[in-house]
């Protein structure tokens, strides 16, 4: 293991304490300072256990440089009751009703509305786990439907909540894709299905690639501005902030 060892402390960002994470990674050559902007945490890795205490100074003394990367807007958002969020490029506002048994489910009958069962302490569990469930069908769906069209054949379709790939696919046919698309507009999350179902005839990004892009009809220019503009604050939803 190239990372053994792991100290957490908090550092004062302004008027508030922010959990500090300290730890080891032999493989650095240097220290190395990041800010997760989702979850409020401050990274901070060493090459050594002695250069621990070094790294943690080397965290206070960039302090200004820490504060402009927490901007407000990319802070996490438990899901709540009343809240609105994007789903499928739409608002959706989630309303709690503790009477229902059932899980979590679309209601629009008076406006657009996710209504959530159960307790109000379990409702960001819920609403992530229905979003994960939708996500999988649609894509699913969608994966199926690019395959068709290319004459292939996929393998497993997870769907999880990765950082930093929109999706993924295996030389042997597997698929991974964020959750998270299920809130970006269909024609985004049709792209990315698509991308990834072109991986199964060239497993690069060379222009053959991008040639069979084109020909399953999404628009992979339009979609990397849309996730480069409104992606980041996807990764915000559901995330329960330290604060």
């Amino acid at each position: 293991m190239s990372i053994n060892h792991i100290t957490r402390t908090e550092i004062n960002i302004g008027a508030r304490a922010a959990p500090l994470i300290a730890r080891v990674n032999r493989r650095a050559k240097r220290l190395i300072l990041k800010v997760d902007a989702v979850t409020g945490e401050i990274h901070v890795t060493a090459p050594s256990k002695r250069a621990l205490p070094e790294a943690i100074r080397f965290a206070h003394e960039r302090i200004d440089w820490i504060t402009s990367q927490l901007a407000d807007d990319l802070r996490g958002k438990p899901f709540q009751a009343g809240m609105s969020i994007p789903f499928q490029g739409a608002d959706h506002v989630i309303i709690h009703d503790e009477n229902l048994r059932a899980a979590a489910r679309l209601d629009n009958e008076l406006f657009p509305a996710i209504r959530v069962g159960g307790r109000a302490e379990h409702l960001n569990r819920r609403v992530t786990d229905w979003l994960k469930r939708e996500a999988r069908k649609r894509l699913t769906d969608r994966a199926d439907y690019y395959c068709s069209e290319l004459g292939k054949k996929r393998r497993a379709i997870r769907i999880r909540d990765t950082k930093t790939r929109w999706g993924s696919c295996t030389s042997d046919g597997d698929m991974s894709f964020c959750w998270r698309l299920i809130m970006a507009p269909p024609e985004i999350l049709n792209y990315v299905a698509a991308h990834e179902c072109a991986h199964l005839i060239h497993l690069d990004h060379s222009p053959a690639f991008w040639r069979v892009v084109r020909e399953l009809g999404v628009d992979a220019r339009g979609a990397a501005r849309w996730l480069g503009d409104h992606g980041p604050s996807l990764f915000t939803y559901g995330v329960v902030s330290e604060k």
